[in-house]
């Protein structure tokens, strides 16, 4: 018998966009699927939406209390050998779910496609996340280094029930938003990883979501924090295998030596890492282009020359330049990563 599918699809608020994830759920081809719809507790139209399914759907209806809460209450009510997370302003292709299945193998902890990127009426950006190229097998390697490997969002993520069970429910304070990182991390930690390359979902960038483009502070230490407290789980859970955790898991990745870096820069009493220093930070984000595999030599000369510059330019230039200096260019290198050959499995 073919495994059980859940597709738990997780929203707030989201009524503008809700039905449509739902409906793709509910379309797949592959038949032994259960839908679950959490709603944490939305003010708007979306438990109305809900209700409308019927029997249909398995409804969560709970309090406010973040992704985590949300993927720890749908998890519960699930029953299905291999498990999917729907962000309710996306949605999947027809074939997504049989496709995770046909290349679902004994021993999968996970399987990850990606997701075409669309703007809030649907319309394609020309875009895919993520958008380096994807790795498979033993991914582990990887994540010792950089606590991180190429994944999508949470919506192009199945993961094995076996895995989910022995890590939720998180903590929902702490990821409280964010907690696919958790989950990726912790899934190539525990077993092969599987990436389909075909995008089978689309992630819509509308304004309100964390590919939205808007930049802050307290977004970028959000993030940040997000990265920090994955390193800690990370290193915990090597520590329980019985192998030693590296000493350095996210400053080997540029994006995260750069938002300590400006993090720093413009508020260094609100900083939230105690001894971080404004010319070490600059040093390990130069040291992390050159190491990091996903960045092409071009990115890597431009980012080695941005560090000092971030490290010194005046507090208000460095705001005005805030915005280019987060923005992702979208664009889909055509090169492997060096660590590709060796992760693949």
């Amino acid at each position: 018998m073919r495994p059980l599918v859940s597709i738990i699809v997780s929203s707030y608020n989201y009524a503008a966009y809700l039905r449509q994830a739902i409906d793709s759920a509910l379309g797949q081809t592959y038949e032994r699927i259960e839908v679950i719809v959490v709603d944490d507790g939305s003010t708007d139209a979306s438990p109305d939406i809900i209700r409308s399914y019927g029997d249909r759907v398995i409804p969560v209806f709970r309090q406010n209390g973040g992704q985590a809460a949300s993927q720890n209450s749908g998890f519960a009510a699930s029953s299905g050998d291999i498990v999917l997370i729907l962000d309710s302003d996306d949605y999947l292709a027809p074939e997504a779910i049989e496709a995770v299945v046909d290349a679902w193998r004994p021993g999968t902890v996970k399987a990850q496609f990606y997701l075409s990127a669309v703007d809030a009426k649907g319309n394609p950006l020309g875009v895919r996340l993520p958008n380096i190229p994807m790795v498979h097998g033993d991914v582990r390697p990887l994540v010792e280094l950089y606590g991180y490997y190429p994944s999508p969002p949470t919506s192009g993520n199945a993961y094995a029930r076996a895995f989910l069970e022995r890590f939720l429910p998180m903590d929902e304070t702490a990821w409280r938003r964010g907690p696919d990182g958790l989950l990726n991390a912790l899934s190539a930690l525990s077993g092969p990883v599987v990436s389909i390359e075909r995008s089978l979902g689309f992630y819509r960038i509308h304004g309100r979501n964390m590919y939205a483009g808007a930049i802050d502070l307290p977004l970028i230490r959000a993030n940040m924090r997000n990265e920090l407290d994955r390193d800690a789980a990370i290193r915990a859970e090597l520590v329980r295998q019985g192998r030693r955790p590296p000493s350095r898991l996210a400053l080997n990745i540029p994006a995260h030596c750069k938002a300590r870096l400006i993090s720093l820069r413009l508020d260094p009493e609100g900083h939230p890492v105690p001894g971080d220093l404004v010319g070490r930070l600059a040093l390990d984000g130069i040291v992390s282009c050159w190491r990091f595999p996903h960045l092409t030599p071009g990115k890597r000369l431009l980012a080695s020359l941005a560090f000092p510059l971030i490290a010194v330019m005046p507090r208000g230039l460095l705001l005005r330049l805030l915005e280019p200096i987060f923005r992702d260019t979208k664009r889909v290198p055509s090169f492997r990563p060096r660590h590709a050959v060796a992760a693949a499995g």
